[in-house]
């Protein structure tokens, strides 16, 4: 008979008690899950009953209360289009009074800048003053006291305060040294600038030599020149017909002669008021100074650069209308020239005409007499447009 396991021990009072206890508390979990759901389950129960139950409700008020608001638009309708209108002339004004805040802005920035300005010419000639004051001797003096007065503390043992007042003296020597010496150096950078402007001033004038020749050389010039000596050779030597349309030859060529001249001398002119590299430095100069404001940290500063970096837009603006007032002179000069053209054209065709074509050849030099004409009137205004100080420039006579 084979043997029996050992019967379980028996179970202490605590491992019974603490068995009961997991027990109980699992059929607590249990209960508390199953009252849960059924919780749920009735709360979507009486949700779905409520929602069937005021659905129509819903859907009804939601209809009133479109048809309200539409009821409403129609009564106010004329309202609202007044409301519109009131807050575009509303915007309108801020609009107007935005730019008339940024030109105060602008002048307020103007009058800051001037200000900063004088002040700085006035601190430089407090500083200049303070330098042409400085007297060597009096700075050697007080070096000469100071030094006395240290050796005299030294000496005497109860006069050490004689130091402090030797470091004063000495500071002030220091002082009005600097000073002397910094003035000296001023005089001899004008000394050297003074040199300098004498040896350019003594130099040949080669660079105005130079320009002369350059203007002389300018190809449309040439050109000018040459049609106008070909033009007033036909209108002497040609035949009646071109004497009874152009009555002042010599008057008529010089006049045109002139005025293509001086739209390509003030072309000139304006192109080197605003040169291509001049441009170039103040573009890079505006990015160097854009990305400093960018970086800029202290307020004042950056406020300040902002203002140098309008001038600076100003600047440009004003070299870009120059350029733009060079091309619309060089465009009116080819137009002319091209119209010169046209009439030494005319008046080799009359020439070369026998009889009766004459007439319809004479007809075509005065439309481009006239068409002259008209040009030099243009001509005359875009020099005004250009230059208003100039005095106003009549129209040359072509008849």
């Amino acid at each position: 008979m084979a043997p029996q396991p050992p019967p379980p021990p028996p179970e202490l009072p605590l491992q019974k008690h603490l068995r009961r206890m997991m027990e109980a508390l699992a059929e607590g979990q249990k209960r508390h899950a199953q009252w849960k759901e059924m919780w749920e389950r009735q709360h979507a129960e009486e949700l779905e009953r409520w929602a069937q139950k005021h659905a129509k409700g819903v859907e009804k008020g939601v209809e009133q209360w479109a048809e309200g608001v539409e009821r409403w638009a129609e009564r106010h309708a004329e309202g609202v289009e007044r409301w519109a209108k009131g807050v575009e002339k509303w915007a309108e004004h801020m609009g107007s009074m935005g730019e008339h805040m940024e030109k105060k802005e602008r002048r307020k920035w103007e009058r800051r800048m001037a200000k900063e300005r004088w002040r700085e010419e006035q601190r430089a000639r407090r500083r200049q003053r303070e330098l042409e004051d400085a007297n060597p001797m009096m700075g050697w003096v007080f070096a000469l006291a100071a030094l006395v007065m240290v050796a005299m503390a030294i000496r005497l043992p109860d006069k050490w305060w004689l130091v402090f007042v030797a470091l004063g003296m000495g500071a002030a020597s220091a002082g009005i040294l600097g000073r002397a010496r910094q003035l000296r150096l001023q005089q001899g950078e004008k000394q050297g600038t003074a040199l300098q402007e004498e040896a350019r001033d003594e130099e040949p004038e080669a660079p105005d030599r130079a320009e002369v020749p350059q203007q002389m050389e300018d190809p449309r010039t040439a050109r000018v020149d040459t049609l106008c000596d070909k033009l007033l050779v036909e209108l002497r030597t040609g035949p009646g017909v071109l004497k009874d349309v152009v009555h002042q030859p010599e008057q008529t060529v010089e006049g045109l002669r002139k005025s293509c001249h001086e739209l390509a001398r003030r072309e000139r002119e304006l192109r080197a008021l605003s040169p291509p590299e001049e441009e170039r430095r103040l573009e890079a100069e505006r990015a160097r100074l854009a990305a400093r404001v960018e970086s800029e940290s202290d307020a004042v500063v950056k406020e300040r650069l902002e203002g140098t970096l309008w001038l600076l837009d100003e600047q440009r603006k004003q070299r870009a209308e120059l350029a733009t007032a060079a091309s619309r002179l060089e465009a009116e000069h080819m137009r002319l020239y091209y119209t010169l053209e046209n009439l030494y054209t005319q008046v080799l065709r009359v020439r070369s005409a026998d009889a009766a074509g004459a007439d319809v050849a004479g007809a075509g030099l005065r439309r481009s007499v006239e068409q002259l004409g008209l040009e030099m009137d243009a001509v005359a205004e875009a020099l005004e447009e250009v230059h208003r100080d100039a005095p106003p420039r009549g129209r040359v006579p072509t008849r």
